[in-house]
């Protein structure tokens, strides 16, 4: 049950049927109004502990759920990935709920300037799903997981002494992406295809562990 829980970028409640919004600000005022479904989930076996003490941590696991979805299924449109989803199907699901892990908690709007270029990818990617080459999308999933890694890697650090850490499932994610210099900030995370598909084969052999 768990292994397809992480599979699927689908929440128990399916989204309601309409054009995804372009920006992120905008799209997590929507939920807000129950234009789309509030899919806020951050997984399990992500917390160093049962569970996370605080919201911050739920919106840094909720990212990292998307993120093991991301490395699960990079490669949405080849036979080897077990998604049920077709990709335009899964650019949407994924979209919304990543724009579900920015409705909560005072760093909401942080969130949203963080994930908002993630966010955006994610709707072009569905957009442009009819004419477009899926397999060519790989290398734009592996950059929208290293900026969400990234969000939840800042959001640990900084309430590092709120909670007591992270899984070793965790650590495979958010130490997945080269980091190196450039970004605003100082730094520039960046991914590749293969980087994703190193991290599942580690994801996987874990998984077989326990």
């Amino acid at each position: 049950l768990f292994w397809l829980m992480v599979q699927l970028p689908v929440s128990h409640c399916q989204p309601i049927a309409q054009d995804l919004i372009a920006t992120l600000p905008e799209m997590v005022k929507a939920i807000d109004r129950n234009d789309f479904n509030n899919n806020f989930c951050w997984g399990e076996g992500l917390s160093k502990g049962v569970n996370w003490k605080t919201m911050w941590g739920k919106v840094a696991g909720c990212l990292l759920d998307k993120s093991e979805i991301i490395a699960m299924q990079w490669d949405v449109a080849d036979n080897r990935s077990e998604s049920i989803d077709s990709p335009p199907r899964f650019y949407r699901n994924l979209a919304i709920d990543l724009a579900s892990c920015c409705t909560m908690s005072d760093k909401r709007d942080w969130c949203v300037k963080e994930i908002s270029p993630a966010y955006e990818l994610l709707v072009a990617l569905e957009q442009e799903a009819e004419t477009d080459d899926f397999e060519a999308d790989e290398a734009d999933l592996a950059s929208i997981f290293a900026t969400v890694t990234k969000a939840a890697a800042q959001l640990l650090e900084e309430y590092s002494e709120q909670e007591d850490g992270y899984s070793s499932r965790a650590a495979l994610l958010l130490g997945t992406c080269a980091i190196g210099s450039g970004g605003s900030d100082g730094s520039l995370t960046t991914c590749f295809p293969e980087d994703l598909e190193r991290l599942r084969r580690l994801l996987e052999a874990q998984r077989e562990e326990l």
